[in-house]
């Protein structure tokens, strides 16, 4: 590990024993950062999903003690981690399938989600994926009643668990909670849609401090909190506070980011100097022959099927590209059993098979399409050999992948094609803007990228590595841990 690290590391632990002393982390997030899984022939697996929130407060934790409370179906998992050296514990309540499936699948993610997405067609509700919602939100909070004491932190993470600040005050819990929520919070018009939205805005605003990605967000959760609760907003020095039923909520604009420290030390490494040389022998990368790289879950809010459209726009547009420019598209299955999702993995293998015969040639295809998660080490590689990375989302809380590529290309290199409706755009204006919906401008924002000299290409890569390196996932956390301790001085 890096001195830097270290001392970001450091600094973290300090801040927290300063602002909060004697203060354990209580986390709830829906994901556990370890889980225990037995292999075919019994022995015991570690896995270690990846995400900012993992890379945030895994290491503060390990630090400092503390719980982190997740949710999955089946049985209760009370697990000491990190495996080799454990330091705090990871509890996962163990929820019968049925509730589980109508809490994450249905209420969260077939409704919370598009509807926070604006995708508003696909979003359905049902009360008794509602009354789901409920139980799993009701048994995080008696769970870390049961442990908490007021002088520790309360971390409470995303739309999954939008209940849970609410219900521990009325379990008595009377220390700090803060509460990120990681996607875009819906518009006024948009969030009327939502049958429970008063429930949700009473649970979010007995939090001490409520976080956002963006000002965007912000604005809109002060406005339908104010319209539908009729609550008293405070600006002052430290920004923008909601007063509901005697309670004091400080909100807050605070992106999310990622270890850039981290990111940068794989790029720099031997190994993935010599994996580098590999993957552009096995894609037959040429002087003349360029890599654009798409990295997402193959979720729809993406815009992958748009994003393909744009790269036929393009190939048509210029067809001396035909054969040497490649489109590799790493798309990783999530929540399958939702059958928008099955249909959109269809739909992408369908459209990457018609651009290979239409553009592709015997020993090149056009696209090549991966369907598996990579490890962070692998990434790094593919983002230092990829002449362009694009991000097409169609609306994202924020979006990761854009920082990571930006990370890793410590030589100055590259050009990062950036959906304006991501979360990242606003930190990362320097990017090559697309608007995703638009096959024509999706094509245009990649052929700037690709034909841009490589002067301009190195001074916007400069300022976006500026960008992402004065928000690090650890000024993320020291902003959080900042801003809680001023919301609880204000209440």
């Amino acid at each position: 590990m890096a001195v830097a690290r270290i001392f970001a590391e450091e600094t973290m632990q300090l801040l927290l024993t300063d602002l909060f002393p004697g203060a354990r982390l209580i986390v709830a997030a829906n994901r556990a950062p370890f889980r225990r899984v037995e292999s075919q022939h019994g022995a015991t697996l570690w896995q270690r999903p990846a995400g900012g929130v993992t890379a945030a407060l895994d290491p503060l934790l390990r630090e400092t003690g503390g719980v982190w409370f997740a949710a999955e179906s089946g049985s209760e998992q009370d697990l000491a981690v990190p495996p080799e050296e454990p330091s705090y514990r990871v509890l996962v309540l163990g929820v019968p399938e049925d509730v589980y499936r109508g809490y994450y699948t249905g209420y969260a993610n077939s409704g919370l989600w598009p509807l926070c997405h604006n995708l508003v067609e696909r979003a359905h509700f049902h009360s008794r994926d509602w009354i789901s919602y409920r139980q799993v939100n009701r048994m995080f909070a008696a769970r870390i009643a049961s442990v908490a004491s007021a002088q520790d932190l309360v971390f409470v993470h995303d739309y999954q668990l939008a209940l849970v600040p609410g219900y521990l005050r009325q379990l008595g819990y009377k220390g700090p909670i803060a509460h990120f929520w990681h996607i875009p919070w819906p518009p006024a018009v948009v969030l009327r849609l939502l049958p429970e939205r008063r429930l949700l805005l009473q649970g979010l605003l007995q939090a001490d401090w409520l976080g956002f990605q963006t000002q965007e967000s912000v604005d809109a959760f002060a406005s339908a909190a104010m319209a539908e609760l009729g609550v008293t907003p405070c600006r002052d020095g430290h920004g923008l506070s909601l007063t509901y039923e005697g309670h004091v909520t400080r909100l807050a604009a605070a992106p999310i980011s990622i270890d850039i420290q981290k990111i940068e030390e794989l790029a720099a490494t031997r190994l993935t100097q010599e994996r580098m040389v590999k993957l552009r022998e096995h894609l037959a990368l040429g002087q003349e022959k360029s890599l654009l790289l798409g990295v997402d879950r193959l979720d729809y809010t993406k815009g992958i099927p748009a994003r393909l459209e744009g790269y036929a726009t393009l190939l048509s547009r210029y067809p001396s590209l035909v054969g040497k420019v490649q489109f590799l598209q790493i798309a990783v299955p999530t929540r399958t059993e939702i059958s928008d999702y099955r249909r959109l993995a269809v739909s992408v293998r369908r459209r990457a098979r018609e651009l290979n015969r239409r553009f592709g040639l015997p020993s090149w295809p056009a696209v090549r399409l991966i369907e598996h998660n990579l490890r962070l080490d692998q990434l790094v590689a593919l983002y230092r050999i990829s002449d362009v990375a694009v991000v097409s989302s169609l609306y994202d809380g924020l979006n990761l992948v854009a920082k990571e590529y930006v990370a890793a290309r410590i030589d100055e290199g590259g050009a990062l094609c950036l959906s304006e409706t991501a979360g990242a755009y606003e930190e990362l204006p320097a990017a090559f803007p697309l608007s995703p919906l638009s096959s024509e401008r999706v094509a245009e924002s990649l052929a700037r990228a690709l034909f841009a000299p490589v002067e301009e290409r190195k001074q916007r890569m400069r300022s976006l590595r500026a960008a992402v390196t004065q928000n690090t996932v650890h000024t993320w956390l020291g902003r959080v841990l900042s801003g809680v301790r001023e919301a609880t001085l204000i209440s």
